[in-house]
């Protein structure tokens, strides 16, 4: 093929469309963004950075450039929102599970753990 003029139209066409190839690959990780966390109604973004370096003769002259292109695929960041834990002297966090609003709520499966010592434990089993 011919010389051609390097623009968005071209740009499939150069460097045997990797830039292309990046960004199409860029646009599907954000759709699928969208699919996976609908409520999220920040904007998602492709950038496609075109990076040219001048290469110059002794004169100072541009005689060419080299191009780069850096495709990036901007998503919002996954965040929770933050649940009480307590603390302890052994640097442990301590969270409930069944209520995770008030680390120091029981449950009624705390409640039945009995943890007090069986009175007929030193018996044989019944026969």
């Amino acid at each position: 093929m011919s010389l051609q003029t390097l623009s968005l139209d071209t740009l499939k066409d150069f460097d045997f469309g990797k830039a292309n190839v990046a960004f199409e690959h860029a646009l599907r990780k954000i759709v699928r963004d969208i699919i996976d966390r609908p409520g999220d109604k920040s904007a998602r973004k492709v950038i496609l950075t075109t990076e040219l370096t001048p290469q110059l003769e002794q004169d100072g002259d541009v005689v060419s450039a080299s191009v780069g292109f850096l495709i990036e695929a901007k998503i919002p960041k996954w965040k929770t929102q933050p649940q009480p834990t307590n603390v302890t002297s052994r640097g442990q966090l301590l969270f409930q599970e069944l209520a995770p609003d008030n680390p120091d709520q029981m449950t009624i499966d705390d409640a039945a753990v009995d943890n007090s010592p069986d009175v007929n434990e030193d018996l044989p089993p019944a026969v």
